[in-house]
């Protein structure tokens, strides 16, 4: 890459032991991953195709990877996944639609914080008001009195209002109905477009705590791992996913019985060279 871009190389080392490496894992797989369904199509040979389209082993690992934590996208220029359907060669619009999928969500939290704000000083003041009225019965009562009959004076009680006061309220939230109808809409096209890789319709119990593992971004021991997984619809015991990832190499346990996938790739250029 030195070479490629005429920069000493000093420095392109120095950029991938600093910036690149310390954000990727290495996920060492066992065998019977290779051996998956959509592996088995990528490592398969058809020698009536031009060579650059065959199947290459040492493309399996990629393909055995992406179905290990599936769903995900592959995102290369080799034609053979592309063959299959299942990666995305053009990389730059994978992007936009991670950054706009990433606006949106953010968006929609902001939202909700807001709402949950909104309902929080709602719920104080009434529960502030009604303090106040189990404090002083009869002024209560006697402000309620003097608010309905002002009420009723001035029309606003009457079905006619009501009905007028509704349909104006249903025309000032319809458009945003509509915006938050189309934020989702757009949230779930540009969701499709990125799951080139499907998980498969029965997962195992290693597939699962490795997919929660892989996102969660955290160590987690397997009583937490068993409650995430319980949250997502899945029942496995604790015991159950100790020995699983116990007997697959993709996990690396840390002190505190803590499990997480994959291992730092900083360091393992410096040791194998």
């Amino acid at each position: 890459m030195a070479h490629h871009h005429e920069v000493p190389e000093a420095l392109a080392r120095r950029v991938l032991e600093q910036r690149i490496l310390p954000s990727v894992r290495v996920v060492d797989l066992e065998i019977r991953d290779h051996l998956s369904p959509q592996t088995r199509h990528i490592l398969r040979v058809d020698h009536e195709m031009p060579r650059r389209h065959r199947g290459d082993p040492d493309d399996a690992p990629t393909m055995a990877l992406a179905e290990f934590l599936a769903p995900c996208v592959i995102v290369t220029q080799d034609s053979v996944f592309s063959r299959f359907g299942v990666a995305v060669i053009d990389w730059i619009p994978v992007v936009q639609n991670v950054l706009r999928i990433a606006g949106l969500e953010a968006t929609a939290a902001n939202a909700l914080t807001v709402m949950d704000w909104a309902l929080r000083l709602l719920g104080t003041g009434i529960h502030r008001l009604a303090v106040l009225a189990r404090s002083n019965p009869l002024a209560a009562a006697a402000t309620v009195s003097a608010l309905l009959w002002w009420c009723h004076r001035k029309g606003y009680l009457t079905r006619d209002n009501w009905r007028h006061r509704l349909s104006q309220t249903g025309k000032a939230t319809t458009p945003l109905l509509e915006l938050a109808n189309a934020g989702m809409t757009e949230h779930k096209t540009l969701s499709d477009s990125l799951l080139v890789i499907q998980p498969p319709p029965y997962s195992t119990t290693e597939q699962l705590a490795a997919r929660h593992l892989a996102r969660c971004g955290r160590p987690l021991t397997p009583a937490e791992l068993r409650e995430a997984l319980t949250r997502l619809g899945h029942t496995v015991s604790a015991a159950q996913l100790k020995r699983d990832m116990t007997a697959h190499a993709a996990f690396v346990r840390a002190p505190g019985d803590l499990w997480t996938i994959g291992r730092p790739a900083a360091g393992t250029t410096s040791r194998k060279a």
